[in-house]
């Protein structure tokens, strides 16, 4: 997983032109995919007539790297305090060479899990998910941002492509300046990344229908391909959903991929309780009450899904 537009000294490029690169991908609006079958992967929060609302690329992941840098963190404290007692033992018996060693290998380590718990705290220090509402109707795209404000783009202005972070591709929104070509702020939409080759990228390109025909097309175009929703609205997952969530990057229908997940298994337990710990410290996300007041769904509105078509535990 990258976490380019999250982490500490990774945001998104902005400012600058469009590139070759963003032409070559476009994703347009108004234009259907031929034989593609839209593929909304475990996105989705809410699905009504009035607006759709999914997770954004980055929960999917969350505990690994939560786990990563708690262990980078934990690890180097405990060797920091060792080096701390030493260090103290060998001015005590009069070693103010040994004393010094010690007092500079703490540091040296100290340092190293200050930065570890530092690059983290994005997994726990702000909120369990950063939500995006794509209201059909007035035909606008609301964008939680990670400071919490919210960004709100008409559909037709924004700018999507295929772009990517090191090997890994994903679909991103640009929106452009009043030049039409200058790149003033991106964000990723929905979950899918993927290495760079034809097949994944057809994932991807169905991946981008889903959302496309919801817009224009509307709820009876996507809802069936919806077969669960994530319980998120209002509230945090409960454990068994996280471990589900995480779990389900390594679950495929091939002998290698049931074997990966054996092997996986371990890990992602642990990173579950990372995922569990980090959810708990991080605020769960409220929409202003002007954007829910622009988004109200109709009491009589045939489709609405959301976590009740879970089965009960996943609710």
């Amino acid at each position: 997983m990258h976490y380019q537009g999250m982490i500490p000294g990774r945001p998104f490029p902005v400012n600058r032109p469009l590139t070759e690169q963003d032409r070559k991908y476009h994703l347009r609006q108004g234009e259907q995919l031929e034989g593609v079958t839209p593929y909304p992967d475990l996105i989705v929060i809410k699905l009504n007539s009035t607006y759709l609302e999914v997770v954004d690329k980055y929960y999917g992941w969350r505990g690994w790297a939560a786990f990563m840098f708690t262990v980078g963190g934990v690890i180097p404290l405990v060797a920091s305090l060792a080096f701390i007692i030493a260090a103290i033992g060998k001015l005590n018996a009069g070693d103010s060479i040994g004393f010094y060693f010690g007092l500079f290998f703490a540091s040296v380590f100290g340092l190293v899990s200050t930065v570890a718990w530092f690059l983290g705290r994005f997994e726990w220090a702000y909120y369990t998910h950063y939500p995006i509402r794509l209201n059909r109707k007035t035909q606008t795209v609301h964008v939680f941002r990670k400071n919490g404000s919210v960004l709100s783009v008409p559909w037709k202005e924004l700018f999507f492509t295929l772009d990517h972070d090191a090997r890994f591709w994903e679909i991103r929104g640009h929106v452009l300046g009043n030049d039409g070509e200058t790149v003033k702020e991106t964000f990723a939409l929905g979950s899918i990344n993927t290495l760079m080759n034809p097949d994944t990228l057809k994932v991807l390109r169905a991946h981008w229908e889903f959302f496309r025909r919801y817009m224009e097309e509307g709820t009876e175009a996507v809802a069936p391909y919806v077969k669960q929703a994530l319980p998120v609205d209002g509230k945090r997952e409960s454990f068994h959903v996280g471990y589900e969530v995480l779990a389900s990057h390594f679950r495929h229908g091939s002998a290698i991929g049931a074997v990966i997940g054996m092997i996986g298994s371990p890990i992602i337990a642990v990173s579950s309780l990372g995922r569990w710990v980090a959810m708990r410290l991080s605020k769960v996300p409220q929409w202003p009450s002007e954007i829910e007041a622009v988004n109200m769904v109709d009491p009589d509105d045939p489709v609405r899904i959301d976590a009740r078509i879970n089965p009960p535990e996943l609710r």
